[in-house]
């Protein structure tokens, strides 16, 4: 463990000490320690927060690091495709299921307050707008027919989880 660790470590407890002292002092009077309680709960657990979040920022100054330059640059951590990848940054990592969710909204043009019903209008617009067998017909690029096979297949992975997760059959 580096230094920067255990000094972390170092001020959580000091925060605790001191938490439990202030405590002690608020409720050796009992009406003071009420009192804060019930109308400055932050003045109650102040310096435990204080020393938690320091200690928190030593142990993981790598991370706080790496999150302060990618925000600096203007990266954004938007899910991007079906492969539950992330781009930009320095963070590569698995979407989570909100995420997903989010971002199978988005590819509907909803949001997760519609009511079901406007998803599957939605959802078939979408379908007739980029349907492969449809674009055939029109003669279009290759290029122009691969995107609306991905497009299909994206918008038909977000309606069924929107599907599943309301409980639609």
């Amino acid at each position: 463990m580096n230094m920067k660790k255990i000094l972390g470590f170092g001020f959580i407890a000091l925060g605790i000490f001191l938490e439990i002292t202030w405590l002690g002092i608020c409720f050796g009077s009992v009406i003071i320690g009420i009192l804060l309680l019930i109308f400055a709960p932050r003045i109650l657990f102040f310096p435990f927060n204080f020393f938690l979040l320091i200690g928190l920022r030593l142990i993981y100054a790598e991370a706080f690091k790496a999150f302060e330059n990618a925000s600096k640059n203007g990266y954004s951590y938007r899910y991007t495709n079906s492969s539950s990848s992330y781009s930009g940054g320095n963070y590569q990592g698995q979407a989570t299921s909100i995420d997903k969710m989010a971002s199978y909204y988005e590819e509907l043009e909803c949001s997760p307050s519609d009511d079901f019903s406007v998803v599957k209008k939605n959802y078939r617009r979408l379908m007739k707008e980029h349907h492969y067998d449809s674009l055939v017909s029109k003669g279009l690029p290759k290029e122009m027919l691969e995107f609306s096979q991905e497009k299909t297949k994206r918008l038909n992975e977000a309606y069924a989880a929107i599907k599943e997760l309301k409980g639609k059959s």
